[in-house]
């Protein structure tokens, strides 16, 4: 063979690998994507949750937290394959009430909720508080008092609702990605006010290096449900039951408490 016809031999070849990677390329989202799917089929139950902790929260790339180790508690128990994802809660809520098998936690039980999903709980209750920055201004004694001021919100969330069932326009709204956000917002003049757990709020304030003196609790929104696990409608009723079955048990014997002793203390 000539040189000229092996250097053209070999261009060739180069071309063919090339265009051969350049498929495989353009293919691999795709498969990505189905190895994703075949994943979650797999699983019994695939949860999604945000970052709030000390109920849900990443720490070095594993999602812990109270509710979240005690639905891995749940689910050994149940005997249940379960997946965890941490998102924003916008994408949770939305990921539970449209796709069979999700699950979004930590979710709190209200009658405009209650026809959404299949309940499992409660895993905690729920009371959630009126916070704002200790400054010296008066704060607001009533709910009342709220809509003449700007009140940060993790978007979707429950408190939205309880805040605009107290009469507080959407206008006074300011919805950020999580509770930390918002915290850092409300310190830093840009709400006036922030709804949150007394956990919640004890937890973030040590984190950030604050004492329980940066911020002023105002007065109780609300003690409205507790906090669940949500299911789609579309979760086989067997899995619903074991998995209630399964927390029961934790309750029972103890391991809930435990595991919330981890966290907060005695």
């Amino acid at each position: 063979m000539l040189k000229w016809q092996e250097h053209m031999h070999s261009a060739t070849k180069v071309r063919t690998s090339m265009s051969l990677l350049s498929a495989l390329l353009r293919k691999l989202p795709l498969w990505v994507g189905l190895a994703l799917a075949l994943g979650a089929q797999a699983n019994d139950l695939n949860a999604f949750t945000e970052e709030w902790a000390p109920y849900n929260f990443e720490e070095n790339g594993q999602v812990r937290g109270i509710s979240t180790d005690i639905l891995r508690a749940a689910c050994s128990t149940a005997k249940l394959d379960c997946s965890i994802a941490l998102v924003p809660w916008a994408r949770a809520y939305k990921s539970a009430s449209t796709e069979p098998k999700a699950l979004a936690y930590t979710t709190a039980r209200k009658p405009s909720r209650e026809h959404e999903f299949a309940w499992v709980g409660p895993i905690l209750p729920r009371s959630t508080w009126v916070y704002t920055r200790e400054d010296g201004t008066a704060p607001p004694a009533s709910a009342a008092d709220l809509a003449k001021l700007r009140i940060g919100i993790v978007r979707g969330e429950a408190s939205e609702q309880d805040l605009l069932a107290a009469g507080v326009p959407a206008t006074a709204l300011v919805a950020q990605p999580t509770n930390v956000d918002v915290l850092r917002m409300l310190l830093a003049g840009g709400v006036d006010a922030m709804v949150d757990t007394e956990v919640a709020m004890q937890w973030n304030l040590k984190n950030q290096g604050l004492t329980a003196r940066s911020v002023h609790q105002a007065f109780k929104l609300t003690d409205e449900g507790g906090y669940y696990f949500a299911l789609n409608l579309g979760t086989p009723p067997q899995t619903v039951e074991k998995l209630q079955t399964a927390l029961d048990k934790l309750r029972a014997n103890g391991q809930i408490t435990r595991i919330t002793k981890r966290y907060l203390g005695p």
